[in-house]
């Protein structure tokens, strides 16, 4: 795979007039490839109460009041992987984010964002993408409470900028994959795939690499994020994502709803005559719909919810979701694909075939029913495992294909369990290269939210 950094830079020329990378697409060829439980203060919020019942994370910071006086934030760490939880108004949410990660995003704003996104190029695409991006007012107001935060934590200075950092940077930062090419792959299983495991008896499952870049300074500042919103129109969302990143990469809710971002490598990106008109930034499109118990308005959450808002949002890159839930007695599978892309979105379900069967879905970054597929030595990769293993997986075997597919810019592995509501998680660490993570760390719900 082509190294980020070249290719996003030589995008930036487009975001100076558009603050997207509409005009670029991805790269064609490939290479195969018990603790304590946490002390916390009085004014936590009433949700984590029911934490007790299951030992958590040690916690490494005590949450900072906002200018109300309350507490909205708590940073723990777990086998060495950090949990940052927050919880309130998108401004208090962001606040304690700001607060606790401001040395994870200063860093990674000078050391990483700031080698491809020239300083006066991010002034020009902060303007431009204020403009023409339709971002959800609530990430808006959270963005503009993660500043407010780092200001009350030592300062917002980025020295290479020789200004604070903005709102409107760290939303650009959020779309970076809007505006640049990644990998990634993920492989789903449910049903007769996987009811021989002890462990699953049929749920679902699936395995996913976000293959971005092996910067150190991204990779040191890895977090896991347990989201919690006010309003009973709203529900918890938990992300693995970098400190500053709002938006969803990999993600799954509180009703089990998990959807994993794959960038496409289609042709079908927005031309800048339609990014002008307005798009909706994928990764935090995702997070808003998410956090959302219903979209539909059937009374329930569901992948329906978010397919529903895709077909009505506007998009500018080419890009793939892979979507997956608790079993359903609507539905036929669990799983499904989204793929995406400004002039229109295509639901790939599972095909009973050869090499796959009826309950395995895979994706990897080329479009495989919008468009004629291409070659893709990781999708016959994973074709061949499947076949081998006569469409039966279990959580070890599923973790060691997910694993035999990453590329050597992956950052993390993860695997989601929607019905059980349970993380796997190897966070890419410096030093370490895509053979390395064989053991994934596993987290719950409870041990993640107090929920």
């Amino acid at each position: 795979m082509t190294s980020t950094r070249p290719f996003f830079a030589s995008c930036w020329p487009l975001l100076a007039v558009l603050a997207v990378g509409a005009g670029c697409s991805g790269p064609r060829s490939e290479t195969a490839p018990a603790e304590p439980a946490v002390q916390t203060p009085a004014t936590r919020a009433p949700a984590a109460e029911a934490a007790a019942e299951e030992p958590s994370a040690p916690v490494v910071a005590d949450a900072t009041p906002d200018a109300g006086g309350e507490v909205h934030g708590q940073l723990r760490e777990h086998q060495g992987q950090r949990i940052l939880r927050v919880w309130g108004t998108p401004e208090q949410m962001g606040h304690a984010h700001g607060y606790w990660l401001r040395d994870s995003i200063l860093e990674i704003v000078d050391g990483y964002a700031l080698d491809v996104i020239p300083p006066s190029t991010l002034d020009t695409a902060g303007a431009m993408y204020t403009t023409v991006a339709q971002v959800p007012p609530r990430l808006k107001r959270e963005a503009e409470g993660i500043v407010a935060g780092m200001k009350a934590a030592g300062g917002a200075h980025v020295p290479r900028l020789g200004r604070d950092l903005r709102a409107a940077d760290l939303l650009v930062l959020n779309a970076m994959t809007d505006l640049l090419s990644i990998g990634c792959s993920s492989v789903s299983a449910w049903g007769s795939s996987t009811e021989a495991d002890p462990q699953l008896g049929g749920s679902p499952i699936m395995v996913r690499n976000l293959d971005w870049s092996a910067d150190e300074d991204l990779l040191r500042n890895q977090v896991i994020f347990v989201f919690e919103p006010e309003g009973g129109d709203r529900q918890p969302v938990v992300s693995v994502a970098f400190a500053g990143y709002i938006g969803c990469l990999s993600c799954m809710n509180e009703a089990g709803v998990s959807a994993l971002f794959n960038m496409g490598y289609g042709d079908g990106a927005a031309s800048v005559g339609q990014a002008l008109g307005g798009f909706a930034p994928a990764n935090l499109l995702l997070r808003d719909t998410l956090e959302q118990r219903d979209i539909d308005g059937d009374g329930k959450s569901t992948s329906d919810d978010l397919e529903a808002t895709w077909r009505e949002a506007k998009h500018a890159g080419s890009y793939i979701l892979h979507v997956l839930e608790p079993r359903r007695t609507d539905v036929d599978a669990p799983a499904r694909v989204l793929e995406v892309e400004a002039d229109g979105v295509v639901t790939r379900d599972s095909i009973p075939s050869e090499a796959l069967g009826s309950q395995v879905l895979a994706a990897t970054n080329h479009l495989r029913r919008k468009a004629k597929p291409e070659a893709c030595v990781r999708y016959r990769q994973i074709e061949h495992t499947t076949r081998k293993r006569e469409q039966r997986f279990d959580r070890d075997s599923l973790w060691q294909l997910g694993a035999s597919v990453r590329l050597p810019e992956v950052v993390h592995t993860v695997t989601v369990e929607p019905e059980t509501r349970t993380l796997g998680v190897w966070l890419r660490a410096v030093g370490e290269t895509k053979h390395d993570g064989h053991e994934p760390v596993m987290h719950t719900w409870a041990s993640l939210s107090g929920r």
